[in-house]
């Protein structure tokens, strides 16, 4: 999907409007859209819907707030909706004055704020709509101003926040975040993605990233767009209804190779990833002293040994506890050899040593490093990596002539033709043992099934980071496991096919 500048999305906006669409229409199936998100939000976990309180700005960002508190309100969202109004209602855009007259109607409870005093309801508030400012906001909010006291008390509460395209503060278009801005647990934004959803640091800000279609006009040209990345729309088109007359086999076989004593949850991790994403077959080949350990852990999975004909299977999925011994090595080995499409990860890259080593593969190929992994891959360090991680991702692509899923905040994927894209999905709470797994067998998964390494890459680091992304605000970051990844691919794959009715 394209990202787009602040301007491009203004005029596709207007465009959209003189075509016949009326703004107000827009509007309101933004609200809707919010909605949808924010009940979503508050069903994962319902204390969040207990006190809601919308910021609404004098924009049209304020209008999608008012419409949203009245859209609550009218769908027993949660409990208590109360909107703060920052400015007089006579100095309202047009749309956003017809919303709050609709919001007034509908006995909506609207607070003026014109004073400190004004504010206090944020301080019991269990989830907050950023309505403030949106992608128009030009330069950084007012120090002294009572939105920026907004702000700061919602960055020292504990609500969970729902901003409005952007979080308020940020500019739409710059990496480097102002101050003071808004740090949003979701962001929903319209139509297209924005480069500050995309680029660190201001992406940090913006939490986890829903791109809600509205109805505008197809872009015609593109002028004013700034790249692109992987969202939800990318992934659904990979994953069309299943016929009537599939069977297993029509979904792909794939062998997880790896796994040594002590580390045999690294494979069942990879396999129960794969199984949830959707792949017809999976066994895992490893040491016979840690397969019963397998079963114990993934009943769906089979096992194989010594004797496996790797021909039999799809795709493979190497390295998850493959260890560092010699038998590993000729694994490896064996493996990068196989005219099969492969995804190789952890030991496997380590064993690797450079990014060349899988340059002479004839089959389709991922790489899924980690900045370490990525340094060891270059011959630099993580610091080196992280400096520019574009340029890292291009470079191993480059040289082991494969696709690669830098891991981090906002995954990286990278062809060997240089084209790198973002994926807006994922969060630091995925910096957790045993999820880097998970995403070796959900790619495993993909490329059984017949995707090809490009797309495969994509839609697993999407899916992967969104489960993560709703394992999040059910559980919060710092207690996110692997095995709660795996559990919320399912969700990942309904956040994928119910965009498509965006």
């Amino acid at each position: 999907m394209k990202v787009l500048t602040s301007e491009a999305a203004r005029a596709l906006d207007a465009r959209t409007i003189a075509a016949g669409t009326p703004g107000l229409v827009l509007m309101k199936r933004a609200a809707a859209a919010l909605v949808r998100e924010i009940a979503g939000v508050v069903a994962r976990r319902a204390s969040r819907g207990a006190r809601i309180v919308v910021l609404a700005g004098p924009g049209n960002n304020g209008g999608d707030g008012f419409e949203a508190a009245r859209l609550l309100k009218a769908a027993h969202v949660g409990g208590n909706v109360e909107t703060l109004l920052f400015g007089a209602p006579e100095h309202l855009s047009l749309d956003a004055r017809k919303t709050h007259q609709r919001l007034e109607k509908a006995g909506g409870a609207i607070r003026e704020v014109t004073k400190e005093a004004d504010l206090e309801p944020l301080r019991t508030a269990t989830l907050v709509v950023d309505a403030l400012f949106g992608t128009g906001l030009k330069r950084p909010i007012s120090p002294d101003g009572l939105p920026a006291r907004a702000v700061r008390l919602v960055a020292e509460g504990r609500s969970f926040v729902v901003s409005v395209d952007v979080p308020s503060g940020l500019s739409a278009d710059e990496p480097l975040p102002w101050s003071p801005a808004v740090r949003a647990d979701l962001t929903v934004t319209f139509g297209y993605p924005k480069p500050c959803h995309v680029r660190l640091p201001a992406a940090a800000l913006c939490g986890r990233i829903g791109v809600a279609g509205i109805g505008f006009l197809p872009l015609e040209e593109e002028s004013g767009t700034a790249g692109d990345a992987i969202c939800a729309l990318d992934v659904a088109r990979l994953f069309p209804r299943r016929e009537a007359t599939a069977h297993k086999g029509t979904f792909g076989r794939l062998l997880v190779v790896g796994g040594t004593e002590g580390m045999a949850g690294a494979p069942a991790l990879a396999a129960r990833g794969a199984h949830r994403a959707g792949a017809g077959l999976v066994s895992v080949f490893a040491p016979d002293s840690v397969r019963w350990v397998v079963h114990a852990l993934s009943p769906e999975t089979t096992t194989a040994g010594a004797d496996v004909d790797v021909a039999r299977f799809d795709a493979l999925a190497v390295g998850p506890g493959l260890g560092a011994s010699t038998a590993a090595r000729a694994l490896l080995q064996r493996t990068a050899a196989a005219r099969l499409p492969a995804v190789f990860d952890a030991d496997a890259l380590n064993l690797a040593g450079e990014a060349a080593y899988f340059a002479s593969r004839v089959a389709p190929t991922v790489l899924t490093p980690h900045a370490g992994e990525a340094g060891r891959l270059l011959g630099l360090d993580a610091e080196r990596v992280n400096a520019d991680r574009e340029v890292a991702a291009r470079e191993i692509a480059s040289r082991a002539k494969a696709v690669v899923i830098l891991k981090g905040f906002r995954p990286l994927v990278a062809s060997p033709a240089g084209q790198v894209v973002p994926v807006l999905a994922g969060n630091p709470a995925l910096a957790s043992g045993g999820t880097g797994d998970v995403l070796t067998g959900v790619v495993g998964a993909c490329l059984a099934r017949g995707l090809d390494a490009f797309d495969a890459a994509c839609a697993a680091a999407w899916l992967h980071g969104m489960a993560g992304d709703f394992v999040r605000e059910v559980r919060g970051e710092e207690s996110l496991s692997a095995s709660d990844v795996v559990e919320a691919l399912s969700e990942a794959f309904f956040e994928a096919r119910e965009s498509v009715g965006g």
